[in-house]
């Protein structure tokens, strides 16, 4: 750990240009909850073969990896064979023998997201006697997903991760326009191609909607077990924040610095954890010294994922400034260890930051956010029973509910 100091890169999820350059003992299952899919009730789940396609994976650190990894695991618990076809990285190995990997090119602007040169390994996958494909990008990776469904003469699917035409505000400003156009379009032609397009919150159901991608499903993201841990009491001497992920400029990272000057003025002794890395990270230590932070903020390194739940175990509130948020897996993974959020008003996360009960959703203005967190933690029982509360709301959201959700929505379609 180092304040100001050079750490390694985590990322959240991979920003557009890579999505761009890498569109990339029998066992019968439980009866999927009525709750869950309710077109699919008293469906039993069947044993399957399933396919995830992706141009990210470890060692890339992203939300997109994350959840591939945890749902593939949940799968496999269920008694289902998960393949993974995947970008290949330099000098390392998967211990996962299930992992296919295809060729990538070292990407000269992201060191840790290797370009995927997209190919259809179609004859090896035919041994595999696939049952669904799944693939977890649009453009050309999901070009590649669909093209293998069609061989193999199987039922495709989609998520929907991002909010891709937002994300080109960011990376294409001055052609939005003609860019948004052509990844709807990509939309549009991924929901002809496959039997569901996937959508991790209503929120990116609407949006699709209105984009005309009409045969949508709702099926949210899932936390591993290993994050859920009950809060217990904390002394609230010294208010320690946090926020996990990508430093690049649709998470909107200089806001939370401004956040922390404003914080710094009605509590000085406050501490702010940056867990995560980006094309923004050295430009974000150097505002950090000239507003004199470096004694408040501690930017943290890559961090082995398993040690996550320790550190949230001392910290109060999550914070962050995104404004183009899908279901991210770093604020149900902080809410899974009873961390309150604080986010701001339509950043996509509505659903899950419910105010008074996991969080408060805030304007803008970096001082009335710095109130509210001085607010919350000026009531140590306040304080608890908003963690308790945003712990008890973490627990819809399991690995284990998302793969059940999943075999009862590929159930239906391979019969």
């Amino acid at each position: 750990m180092t304040n100001g100091a050079e750490v390694g890169a985590v990322a959240a999820e991979p920003n557009f240009f890579y999505l761009l350059m890498a569109p990339q003992a029998l066992f019968a299952g439980p009866v999927i909850n009525q709750e869950l899919l309710p077109s699919m009730t008293r469906s039993i789940i069947q044993l399957m073969r399933i396919l995830f396609i992706t141009a990210s994976y470890l060692p890339t650190a992203n939300g997109v990896t994350y959840h591939i990894v945890s749902t593939a695991h949940a799968l496999r618990k269920l008694g289902h064979k998960v393949y993974i076809l995947a970008p290949s990285f330099p000098g390392y190995r998967d211990l996962d023998k299930d992992v296919i990997r295809y060729p990538s090119l070292p990407n000269p602007l992201i060191k840790n997201y290797p370009v995927g040169i997209p190919f259809r390994p179609i004859e090896k996958i035919k041994k595999l006697k696939i049952d669904i494909v799944h693939t977890h990008h649009p453009l050309i990776i999901g070009r590649v997903a669909s093209q293998i469904a069609e061989k193999l003469g199987k039922p495709l699917f989609f998520t929907a991760h991002t909010q891709y035409e937002q994300y080109l505000n960011y990376y294409f400003p001055y052609r939005y326009d003609l860019t948004s156009k052509i990844i709807i379009n990509d939309l549009k032609r991924m929901s002809r191609y496959s039997k569901k397009i996937i959508c991790p919150s209503i929120n990116t159901e609407k949006r699709l909607n209105k984009n005309g991608v009409k045969n949508t499903i709702v099926i949210n993201n899932g936390v591993e077990d290993f994050f859920f841990n009950k809060p217990q009491p904390k002394s609230l001497s010294i208010p320690s924040l946090v926020y996990t992920g990508r430093l690049d400029r649709e998470k909107n990272p200089f806001h939370l610095l401004k956040v922390a000057k404003e914080v710094k003025k009605i509590i000085p002794n406050f501490k702010f954890l940056i867990l995560g890395s980006g094309l923004l990270f050295q430009k974000m230590l150097d505002q950090t010294f000239k507003l004199r932070l470096l004694d408040n903020i501690t930017y943290m390194g890559i961090i082995d994922r398993k040690l996550i739940p320790e550190i949230y175990k001392s910290v109060h509130l999550f914070v962050t400034t995104s404004i183009s948020e899908v279901m991210p897996i770093s604020v149900l993974e902080a809410m899974a260890s009873g961390i309150p959020i604080i986010a701001l008003k339509n950043s996509g996360l509505e659903e899950i930051v419910i105010d008074d009960k996991t969080g408060f959703l805030c304007d803008k203005n970096p001082r009335r956010i710095a109130e509210k967190i001085k607010e919350i933690l000026s009531n140590p029982q306040g304080y608890l029973d908003l963690s308790l509360s945003t712990y008890k709301y973490a627990r819809s959201f399991t690995a284990e509910k998302t793969a059940e959700k999943l075999c009862g929505l590929y159930t239906h379609y391979k019969n």
